[in-house]
């Protein structure tokens, strides 16, 4: 009971500095009031109670006269609780929290109640405080999903991303095709950087859009670009009409630098949701991005029109003004623009760029350098700002941003080149010319060396065409520069199983699974290593963490028994 008066002593606290109506919160303030003599009480909570229930005008909270009139009838533990869902349907929390804490206190052990104060407590806003009330509820039930799902949403929002991934595991054993514990646990790893994890969890989870999506952004941060289309164009066969699914597909083409793909793909959803403003705004983004500037022009002036306080409209217009000559509607449509968001560096850069047409350089310095503190890498920001400066007469600071340019404007030209082989790298290894595949994703890779993803994309080719040989070589260029690259450590175990060398497969794995502990196949193959050295005790741990992982894993399955199997021959 002191636990429960705590929770509760908490929430008053927490609500009444929260500025929530002061009204819902003195029924809840006489209940504590009435029950809070315990010795370890803090004095504060009894003050503020009392005043609460002590303060002229407030009134306890009131629900639907049949509810009232059951209550009078029979004030008991499931009558409460209904009475608490009606107000937390109308989101009146404090009400409905007064309701379940009540309803608590004539059965103390639910589970269910604890979960319920807990839900109400965190659609309130207060995360953190849902936290207790739902490890209770946990503790009592533990294999119940929901109590699990929230206090792991709870944990992701109060910044605690290890105990969170905690419970999405442990939702995700009582229920592995849940959609909401894999939507979280995929962007729990992908939080974390560990991208090959989430495309391992994610690749055969049910079809989903939520789903879909987080796949595809997993896809997208490791440069898997080809499969990022694969996925996000079957999902769109089965469910055209979603406006997500088609901006992904669309982005995804725009990062390809398949800029008709782009226009073409979102003029047919424009056209297609003539009155749907995001169908129409993502079109001319494209437009505008493509540099399409006649049908942009006539869009942005009825979008802007019939949106004169949207974003995109005022950003969007103002480029369109600058490339046609109106400078001083382009300046006042960015400015409108960087006041609704002043974190987006391309408003400040095409400003400044706005600013330097119309002479005032000092401001269009200010614009530039603030799109480059704000996270601007491309060439041009560098290369108009040193003519900025150069205006300014700053010549040695202009020098230095103009070798900037031509250092970033390469590497830039080196990206273009490389995802134009990489993709017909992609197309000819789909046709089966597995040799001019690995030949064209070769030199997609001496233009960005640096590009470990693609590098890896390059190892696979090589490995399609049997040379085995080059494949570890550029393996272990990848590793060298980065050893946590999970993807990279598990293939040169397998190219290390393959030779006999189970020392170094192990190594290997061990290594996977480190970087990316949710790395199933990696879990897999280390497992199976173990069991080939006759080390069944460490073979079952790692098997048993690959089905925790993923609990219908055939593979997984078959390893421990075959596991098993040769423990009882030995």
């Amino acid at each position: 009971m002191a636990n429960e008066i705590g929770l509760q002593a908490s929430q008053l606290l927490n609500y009444a500095s929260s500025g929530g109506e002061v009204v819902y919160l003195a029924g809840f303030a006489e209940a504590i009031f009435a029950t809070s003599m315990h010795p370890t009480f803090p004095k504060a909570v009894l003050i503020l109670a009392a005043i609460l229930a002590a303060t002229p005008g407030l009134h306890a909270c009131t629900g639907p006269p049949a509810l009232e009139a059951k209550l009078r009838a029979n004030p008991d533990a499931d009558t409460y609780t209904e009475l608490g869902d009606w107000f937390g349907d109308r989101k009146q929390y404090p009400c409905a929290l007064e309701a379940f804490q009540k309803a608590l206190q004539l059965e103390p052990g639910s589970a269910k109640l604890y979960y319920l104060v807990g839900l109400t407590i965190y659609a309130s806003g207060h995360p953190e405080d849902a936290i207790k009330p739902l490890g209770q509820s946990i503790y009592l039930m533990p294999e119940v999903l929901k109590p699990r799902l929230l206090m792991a949403s709870a944990l992701e929002q109060v910044q605690r991303p290890q105990e969170a991934r905690l419970e999405w595991e442990a939702a995700l054993r009582i229920d592995h095709l849940s959609i909401e514990a894999l939507d979280g646990m995929g962007k729990s790893l992908m939080a974390q950087g560990d991208y090959p994890a989430a495309i391992e969890l994610l690749k055969d989870a049910p079809h989903n859009e939520t789903l879909t999506l987080d796949l595809a952004l997993a896809y997208g941060k490791t440069r898997m670009l080809d499969k990022a289309v694969e996925v996000l164009t079957q999902a769109l066969k089965r469910n055209p009409s979603s406006m997500p699914l088609t901006a992904a597909l669309v982005t995804v083409y725009v990062n390809q630098v398949h800029y008709e793909s782009a226009v073409n793909l979102a003029a047919k959803s424009a056209h297609a949701r003539p009155g749907n403003f995001e169908a129409q705004k993502l079109y001319l983004r494209v437009l505008v991005l493509d540099g399409d500037f006649v049908p942009a022009r006539p869009l942005a002036r009825k979008l802007l029109a019939a949106h004169p306080h949207d974003f995109d409209c005022l950003y969007l217009s103002g480029i369109l003004e600058n490339q046609g000559g109106e400078f001083a509607a382009a300046r006042t449509h960015l400015e409108a623009a960087i006041d609704l968001d002043p974190n987006y560096y391309n408003a400040h850069y095409n400003l400044g760029l706005v600013l330097a047409e119309l002479k005032d350089f000092p401001a269009a310095k200010e614009h530039l350098e603030k799109a480059i503190e704000l996270g601007a890498t491309e060439p041009q920001v560098h290369f108009k700002l040193s003519t900025v400066l150069r205006a300014l007469g700053k010549n040695e600071q202009a020098q230095q941003q103009l070798i900037l340019y031509q250092q970033l404007n390469q590497a830039k030209i080196n990206r273009t080149l490389a995802a134009s082989k990489s993709a017909e790298a992609a197309k000819e290894q789909a046709a089966g010319n597995l040799q001019k595949a690995a030949a064209l994703y070769r030199e997609a890779s001496d233009a960005t060396p640096d590009d470990l993803a693609l590098a890896f994309k390059l190892a696979l080719a090589l490995e399609s065409t049997g040379d085995t040989a080059n494949e570890r070589t550029v393996l272990e260029r990848v590793i060298k520069v980065d050893p946590t690259f999970a993807l990279a450590q598990n293939q040169l175990g397998y190219l290390d199983t393959k030779t006999g060398d189970s020392a170094a497969a192990e190594e290997h794995f061990r290594l996977a699974v480190e970087a990316a502990p949710g790395y199933t196949q990696a879990w897999i193959s280390l497992a199976a290593t173990l069991g080939m050295e006759n080390r069944f005790p460490e073979a079952q741990e790692a098997v048993a963490s690959a089905l925790k992982l993923e609990p219908n894993n055939s593979a997984a399955l078959q390893l421990r028994k075959d596991l098993t199997a040769a423990q009882e021959q030995r």
